[in-house]
C-alpha cells in the first residue's frame, strides 16, 4: 500500500533524519528524555506507595490506642456497684448522698445521679479495671473534674454539696 518513503513521511522519519542524520532511529535528547521521564514516575510512584503504607501504618496504631483507652476507661456494672456500696452512695467531693436525700423525703435519694469515676484519670494512666482508683461522685462534681483535675481543685472550685446545705433550713 505506502512504499518506504511514504511510511517515513507518515511516522516522522523524516524528522527524524532530519535532526540525527539518520533516517528512521529516535534522536539521543529524546531517548534521554523518555528515560529521565520513566524514572520520575518511578520515583513519584514510590514515593505515593511509601505515604500510603506510612498513612495506613498511623491510623492503625491510632485505631489501636483508641482501643486500648476504650478497654481502660470501661467500668464493669459490677465494680460500679462495689464502688457505691463502698462510698455507702456518698459523693466523694461534696458530700451529697442518698440518706441525706432519703432523711427528708423518703426514696428522694433514688434521684441523686451518682457516677464511678476514675480517680487518676485515663489520660493520666488510670484505668477502669482498679477498684483502688475509683470513687464515687455526682454527676455535677464528676463534670468539673473531668479529666485533669483533682479532688481538692474541684472541691476549692465549688458552691454546692452538703457543707452548703443547713438541716435547720426550710426548702
Amino acid at each position: 500500500m505506502f512504499s518506504g518513503s511514504d511510511v517515513s513521511g507518515i511516522t516522522g522519519g523524516a524528522f527524524f533524519s532530519g535532526l540525527t542524520g539518520e533516517a528512521g532511529s529516535a534522536p539521543p535528547f529524546l531517548v534521554t528524555a523518555l528515560i529521565i521521564l520513566l524514572a520520575v514516575v518511578l520515583v513519584a510512584l514510590f514515593a505515593v506507595t511509601v505515604l500510603y503504607r506510612s498513612r495506613e501504618s498511623r491510623i492503625r496504631r491510632k485505631e489501636q490506642a483508641e482501643r486500648e483507652v476504650a478497654v481502660r476507661r470501661r467500668i464493669r456494672p459490677s465494680d460500679k456497684r462495689e464502688v457505691f456500696e463502698r462510698d455507702n452512695y456518698t459523693c466523694q467531693i461534696c458530700g451529697i448522698s442518698r440518706d441525706y436525700l432519703d432523711s427528708f423525703c423518703e426514696g428522694l435519694g433514688d434521684y441523686l445521679l451518682l457516677e464511678a469515676d476514675h480517680i487518676r484519670s485515663v489520660s493520666q494512666g488510670g484505668t477502669g479495671r482498679d477498684i483502688d482508683n475509683l470513687q464515687c461522685l455526682c454527676w455535677r462534681c464528676n463534670r468539673k473534674k473531668g479529666g485533669n483535675k483533682t479532688n481538692e481543685q474541684v472541691r476549692d472550685m465549688i458552691d454546692y454539696g452538703i457543707g452548703y446545705l443547713n438541716d435547720d433550713s426550710e426548702w
